[in-house]
């Protein structure tokens, strides 16, 4: 538990770092006469260029004062960190980036008054002749063997607490036949813009849908989800045994230690309590839940992905689009692992998968594998995606989108609490090439913000959200393609946070804390001796067209290698800002734009009239440079400015 001790310290380390780099800033800053208040994006510039619907309030404020950003990074860290164990604040923290933002526990947990009423096994009784008192049964209940009475009582909590939510469902989607030509239209992926009719059909539906109220409804889930843990964990299996019973919101089942098979299509509440067992599809269903006592199991999008990759399997495209375990698909879907080295496989889209819905995966302990195609591991598009990995040495896949994707109106977030973890967007096999280099993938991965820019056919552009990526502790390793940890694309904020260990990252084209087109990447990575590797273009601290990349790494030994515009490159009014504070470095940077230069803009525009910043800064330490940058050695201070076109440069080795 966090004390009130231990907030107050968190704090004021988060105050004094915060005070200690923006003056770090202001020093380097003030060599090319600039300073964290003059040092800004052109208000007028930014608002003649830039277009979209659902801009973010957060990402408009941090585009008038950028230096702010790792303040606000710094809290939503904190919000990570103290929503240890405490889902339904994980939520409330991610919520409050999103225009409907919410917190249910302002006053109490939400849990608190489920559990006060159903105090025993009991109460499922009385929570069964409310489903039929409000038509929603199918069937009578169906009882094998000695069901724990506990395993009861934690049914009855969720189900009453699921009944309790429906309206906040209703109030979201109240027309079901609006809900379900927008269901058709974003399964069509009318959002790309590919016809104007559909489009605006779709845009249309989306403004009168109002996410807040499921939003809301979807912590008391979560709540009430972690409270019951301690209930299925301490259910004492005696024989064989099953319970369930039909709903119109699909099945209610308890099962026990056995080895099972369960087909998810059909299901809205799962307690299993043991066993090595295979868990198959997703809901279609408004509210999925599935809690697994313990056992090696695996979550399936179709069963010939058992013991299969997604990278192999034939079918993964055909998938793409279909909903697998744990998606919150207008709706919300919860899955909650306690225990077991899991196996997390999914070609469809899944586990902390949200599109208008909230999806929530919790995975307490194991060494677990998460292989998934797109639009997963934590990925959110008007809604709320995460997944929670609290202990264990993990594989995390994707081809694109996920581990820690927004998109508009969307937060998606992927939280490792501890262990050696290693997390890959694949860029061998070339399903989603690049527009930058076909060569490679569009990962929009491990922290990715992603709008959709449509000003090129009728200007209705689609802001993008906030995806990010929280590893806490371990020696990790991240590899992707294009656009990846920690970066941002139009009007989006992508974050990669790595709190220690000895990393190593790799990425090709807009990575390790990059971004375009009004967007904000952020890498911050606090300690070990770590390895970055950016292949081509646009890494390590780049920003393009009105948009900030930043990369902090706080400690360490660590070797930078790269391309052209990194290491603090602004280009076309972009920000780049690289900071190493301490430890004996080792950069190689021989292309053009790096080490802290700004390319210059074009003359006879607004262009012209706007900052654009490339910042390198090393702290302490014995540094070596392999540059064409004349300037770049151990203790030089150079600054380039040219103030015909905006552009500064800054390099500040201490």
């Amino acid at each position: 538990m966090i004390t009130l001790a231990a907030l107050i310290c968190t704090s004021a380390v988060i105050s004094q770092n915060s005070s200690s780099l923006d003056n770090t800033f202001d020093t380097a800053l003030g060599a090319g006469g600039l300073n964290r208040e003059s040092a800004h994006f052109d208000p007028v510039a930014m608002s003649y260029y830039r277009t979209g619907e659902f801009q973010n309030p957060i990402l408009l404020s941090l585009s008038r004062s950028p230096w702010d950003t790792p303040k606000f990074m710094n809290v939503t860290e904190r919000d990570v960190q103290l929503s240890n164990g405490q889902p339904h604040k994980l939520l409330a923290a991610a919520s409050r980036l999103t225009p409907f933002g919410s917190r249910r526990d302002l006053l109490a947990d939400p849990s608190a008054a489920y559990l006060g009423v159903h105090k025993d096994g009991s109460a499922l009784g009385r929570v069964i002749e409310r489903y039929r008192s409000a038509g929603l049964l199918t069937g009578e209940a169906k009882s094998e063997g000695l069901v724990p009475d506990s395993a009861k009582q934690a049914v009855a909590i969720l189900m009453d607490c699921a009944l309790a939510q429906r309206p906040l469902y209703n109030a979201t989607f109240p027309d079901a036949n609006r809900m379900n030509r927008l269901k058709t239209l974003t399964k069509a992926e009318a959002f790309n813009g590919s016809d104007a009719v559909t489009f605006s059909e779709w845009l249309n539906l989306v403004k009168g849908t109002e996410m807040s109220y499921l939003v809301a409804g979807s912590q008391d889930l979560a709540a009430c989800v972690n409270a019951v843990r301690a209930l299925i964990e301490s259910s004492e299996i005696i024989g064989n045994f099953e319970w369930k019973v039909g709903t119109k919101w699909g099945d209610v089942v308890i099962q026990d230690s056995r080895t099972q098979t369960v087909n998810l299509t059909t299901t809205f509440l799962v307690i299993d309590l043991g066993g090595n067992d295979v868990y198959i599809g997703g809901s279609s269903n408004w509210c999925s839940i599935l809690i697994d006592a313990n056992g090696k199991d695996s979550y399936l999008s179709d069963a010939g992905y058992k013991g299969k990759a997604v990278r192999l399997g034939a079918s993964r495209a055909q998938q793409r689009l279909e909903s697998g375990p744990g998606r919150g698909y207008f709706g919300i879907g919860i899955i909650a692992d306690l225990s077991g080295d899991d196996l997390y496989t999914s070609a469809a889209q899944a586990f902390g998968s949200a599109t208008f819905g909230v999806s929530y995966l919790l995975d307490v302990e194991g060494n677990d594998i998460y292989d998934t195609y797109t639009n997963s591991l934590g990925y959110g598009f008007f809604g709320l995606g995460i997944v929670e990995d609290l202990v264990g040495d993990d594989d995390y896949r994707v081809f694109t989108q996920g581990q820690g994707c927004g998109m508009t109106n969307g937060v998606g977030w992927l939280v490792d609490r501890k262990g050696d973890d290693e997390y890959i967007a694949e860029d061998e096999i070339l399903d989603f090439k690049s527009p930058q280099t076909a060569t490679h993938n569009v990962s929009m991965s491990q922290g990715a913000g992603y709008g959709i820019r449509l000003d090129y056919l009728f200007g209705h552009s689609l802001s993008g959200g906030f995806g990010f990526l929280f590893d806490l502790d371990g020696t990790d390793r991240y590899s992707a393609g294009v656009f990846a940890q920690g970066a941002g694309y139009w009007m989006g904020f992508g974050g990669l946070w790595d709190r220690n260990g000895d990393d190593t990252y790799n990425s090709v084209w807009y990575g390790q804390g990059s971004a375009a087109h009004f967007a904000f990447g952020y890498l911050q990575d606090d300690d070990g001796s770590d390895i970055y590797v950016g292949t081509t273009n646009m890494t390590q601290g780049a920003g393009h067209d009105f948009s900030l990349g930043m990369l902090i790494d706080s400690a360490g030994n660590d070797h930078y290698s790269n391309n052209s515009l990194a290491l603090g490159g602004g280009n076309a009014n972009g920000f780049g800002v690289f900071v190493d504070l301490a430890g004996d470095d080792r950069y190689n940077a021989p292309g053009q734009a790096v080490l802290g230069q700004a390319n210059e803009s074009p003359e006879g525009s607004l262009r012209s009239l706007s900052l654009g910043l490339g910042l390198f800064i090393d702290g302490k330490g014995n540094d070596s440079y392999q540059s064409s940058s004349k300037y770049a050695r151990n203790g030089a201070k150079n600054t380039i400015r040219t103030n015909d076109t905006g552009a500064v440069g800054v390099f500040w080795d201490q």
